[in-house]
């Protein structure tokens, strides 16, 4: 049985599997956020796990589920449980300006322009990821949602953002940078149309202030998030980043 688990104050955890390839699995985690006496749900799995997320959210939440769910991104294993939460809870759909079209259907990611031959080729075997749901507010860059500071950070999908929660001193950052083995890395280049703009991204998360790194593959960095993400850029700039993988 699949649980919630705290990883700080006001953060839960859920480790959801996802079958990427035959049986290759690659995890991924979405976050239940406590605003007040409300649950905030940030990202919802891949469709194939939504018996479980509902089970793991009526359980952490005694029934009442999530007020909102707030997207990082809209890929396959992020927004594949959006209509059974909606479904269940009612819940209203946040996400990025620059991400609505891909929650609303009117565009699919592998319409993307590819500025990487990895992308290129990737992009054909993009699970389809067009919800046609509907989008009750979106997003901006710097925007406060739920007392969390929102944060632009594309590359990886045009709107994928970030939650900063100031009180707990923690960074969700989707899939802008992942924890794979115990090492950083950026998010995969088969699904990523702009590795220039994603490592932009990955530098921003350099520049902020936060304890604990929350990213949606891997274990959460907790404590040293913000060490080990500027170990990880080794005081490098951005230039000197090979990109076009």
């Amino acid at each position: 049985m699949l649980d919630f688990e705290p990883v700080s104050e006001h953060i839960l955890r859920l480790e959801l599997p996802f079958q990427i390839f035959g049986s290759i699995n690659f995890p991924v985690a979405v976050w239940l956020i406590r605003v007040g006496g409300d649950w905030i749900l940030i990202d919802t799995g891949p469709p194939e796990t939504t018996d479980q997320l509902v089970s793991a959210i009526v359980r952490t939440t005694g029934g009442q589920g999530p007020k909102r769910v707030m997207l990082t991104h809209a890929h396959y294993d992020h927004g594949g449980g959006l209509d059974a939460v909606r479904m269940a809870w009612n819940a209203a759909i946040l996400c990025h300006h620059d991400e609505v079209p891909f929650v609303t259907g009117e565009l699919g990611y592998h319409h993307l322009k590819p500025r990487s031959l990895a992308f290129w080729f990737g992009r054909f075997f993009l699970r389809r990821t067009r919800w046609g749901l509907p989008v009750a507010r979106d997003l901006e860059r710097g925007q406060a949602a739920d007392g969390m500071a929102v944060i632009h950070l594309p590359g990886h999908t045009p709107g994928q953002i970030g939650f900063l929660h100031p009180e707990d001193q923690a960074m969700i950052c989707g899939d802008a940078v992942m924890n794979l083995s115990g090492r950083l890395s950026p998010p995969l280049a088969i699904a990523t149309p702009d590795p220039d703009m994603a490592w932009a991204s990955i530098f921003r998360l350099g520049e902020l202030d936060y304890e604990h790194l929350l990213p949606s593959h891997g274990p959460p960095i907790l404590d040293r998030g913000r060490e080990a993400m500027l170990d990880f850029l080794g005081g490098r700039d951005l230039e000197e980043i090979p990109t076009k993988w």
